[in-house]
């Protein structure tokens, strides 16, 4: 998997911290339609992927999903199937959005079978604190829908 599994390190990682009892931590192998399932009902999506944004190898990068100037419409995530596909069709079939928040990082290699780089193992600790972070503002803030 190389860079691309940062997120499932991440996930991996937030596991062993106590986020709140409200807190769902998922690991997704890959971005398809069966994230469906869980944006019904949700109030804050924080999504943690490899994504290109042409930005040094090991670059944190974070970004409001779904506005008019969202990225996500010109940085794909390293999947075929991206963030921004699952949420146009959940919009598409009516289901209510939360705010999604992206943290990425940009990857240096996605070879199947190889490990983390040393630049994105690096960004692992700065990954987590920008999830640690969101999750605590929106809890900080009640909890309230944007």
């Amino acid at each position: 998997m190389g860079d691309d599994g940062v997120g499932i390190e991440v996930v991996r990682a937030l596991r062993g911290l106590e986020l709140g009892p409200r807190v769902l931590v998922l690991e997704r192998q890959s971005m398809d339609l069966s994230v469906l399932d869980f944006l019904e009902g949700t109030s804050k999506l924080i999504v943690v992927d490899a994504v290109r944004s042409g930005r040094p190898a090991g670059s944190v990068v974070k970004f409001i999903a779904g506005g008019p100037r969202s990225p996500l419409l010109r940085i794909p995530l390293a999947h075929e199937l991206g963030l921004h596909d699952v949420l146009a069709l959940a919009k598409k079939s009516g289901i209510r959005l939360p705010p999604t928040v992206v943290v990425g990082v940009e990857p240096a290699d996605c070879t199947a079978g190889n490990a983390l780089s040393e630049e994105v193992a690096r960004a692992l600790p700065r990954v987590i604190d920008e999830v640690r972070k969101e999750v605590k503002e929106f809890a900080r803030k009640g909890n309230r829908r944007h």
